[in-house]
């Protein structure tokens, strides 16, 4: 009978789902919108090419170039350094304004990147000096040529790219809580009454806004992340990624120069608003797919984006609700190791164990040789946080 009637209030559902899907088909794209180019002027282009290659087949992950604006500045020259050092891109296209502040902060003897210096009028010039670009790394505080760097790219992309974004902006944590309104702003004050909130010096949350407006109408492929406080000095450790605007705290320069670079290979993220700040002393994850897989694009954040979610976890069943599924998100980021895989633990196996492929103290999972006790010896002290329990020293009831 308890079958039967939820049976019953299942299709009771019916009407609601075709209310959403109708309102999933009234959702349309949104428009594009150019500005014409400001162009650039170029210095040393296809430097780069020559290291390309002569270089051993292999050597390079992926045969890229990859631009970067605002290079000269904190974040942008470790976004540089992190491409020559990952190997994410065989050639980087640094823009720059500053030519003798270039050479001071850039290893421009390195045969892998390419300047382009960027003029107060350069027009025409933008698509030669940075001509084969595949994917850029926007860093720069402006929005001057951000629409224009945006169609560059829209149609470029290496073969490797796999629908992962060739935009990829950084932008700021805090940007839209000047928008929030009275009631929400005071329900949540540890994020809305904060001081760059509070005090925003030259509408730079403004500014800021509008830059990833025009990133998301551009028609590229793009992600934009939002990193919180940034420091120089702030211990590295692993990003932790929301949405919503609610984070607050410290993000390392490192961390951020790492996650910029490493969305450039995340399909995941391409058309997602994400946030981050550095967690110190966690290792960083082999890949960031299982966090930003649950979070949602732009595209779906509206009325329709919350019918479609909601006819999902309709039609999973389950029982879990949005709010289940954010904590679930976000502590599983949490997981100590690398592989952040807690369901392909074995009893006995530590995190460190998993991410070496080492067999824990009680055999392979499935094939645990489980104690007829939790008194025994073998399952207590480290062992027994290894799989997320806290294991009593008393036999199970």
């Amino acid at each position: 009978r308890g079958q039967c009637s939820s049976g019953r209030g299942r299709w009771h559902e019916v009407p609601r789902l075709v209310i959403a899907l109708g309102a999933m088909l009234l959702c349309s794209k949104v428009p594009t919108a150019w500005v014409r180019p400001t162009g650039l002027v170029a210095r040393g282009a296809g430097a780069a090419a020559a290291a390309a290659d002569g270089a051993q087949e292999g050597a390079q992950p992926f045969r890229r170039v990859v631009a970067v604006a605002g290079a000269t500045g904190r974040t942008g020259r470790l976004v540089v350094q992190e491409l020559l050092r990952s190997g994410r891109a065989t050639e980087v296209c640094v823009l720059v304004r500053n030519e003798t502040k270039a050479s001071e902060v850039l290893p421009l003897d390195d045969a892998r990147l390419r300047v382009v210096l960027l003029g107060s009028d350069a027009a025409g010039t933008f698509a030669s000096g940075c001509e084969g670009v595949d994917a850029a790394i926007w860093c720069s505080d402006g929005q001057d040529g951000i629409v224009e760097m945006a169609r560059l790219v829209k149609d470029a992309g290496d073969a490797s790219s796999k629908g992962a974004p060739r935009m990829v902006m950084c932008s700021s944590a805090a940007i839209t809580r000047p928008t929030w309104p009275k009631g929400k702003q005071s329900m949540f004050p540890g994020v809305a009454d904060i001081p760059i909130v509070r005090l925003n010096p030259g509408n730079l949350l403004g500014k800021k806004r509008a830059a990833e407006a025009l990133v998301r109408t551009s028609g590229a492929p793009y992600v934009i992340l939002r990193p919180t406080g940034l420091r120089d000095d702030s211990p590295v450790g692993r990003p932790l990624l929301s949405q919503g605007d609610f984070a607050v705290g410290r993000t390392s320069r490192v961390d951020l120069a790492s996650m910029l670079v490493a969305l450039l290979d995340e399909p995941s993220s391409t058309g997602k608003t994400v946030e981050m700040l550095s967690v110190a002393g966690y290792p960083k994850p082999v890949g960031y797919a299982s966090a930003l897989a649950p979070l949602l694009r732009d595209a779906e954040l509206g009325l329709a984006g919350r019918l479609r979610r909601g006819v999902a976890r309709l039609l999973r069943g389950g029982g879990a609700s949005a709010a289940d599924e954010a904590k679930y998100g976000l502590l599983q980021q949490l997981l100590p190791g690398e592989n952040q895989d807690s369901a392909s633990l074995a009893m006995g196996q530590t995190y460190e164990q998993n991410d070496k492929g080492q067999e824990g103290r009680l055999g392979p999972r499935g094939e645990e040789r489980v104690p007829a006790s939790m008194n025994d010896e073998s399952i207590c002290g480290a062992s027994q946080w290894a799989s997320g329990a806290n294991l009593s020293t008393t036999s199970p009831r």
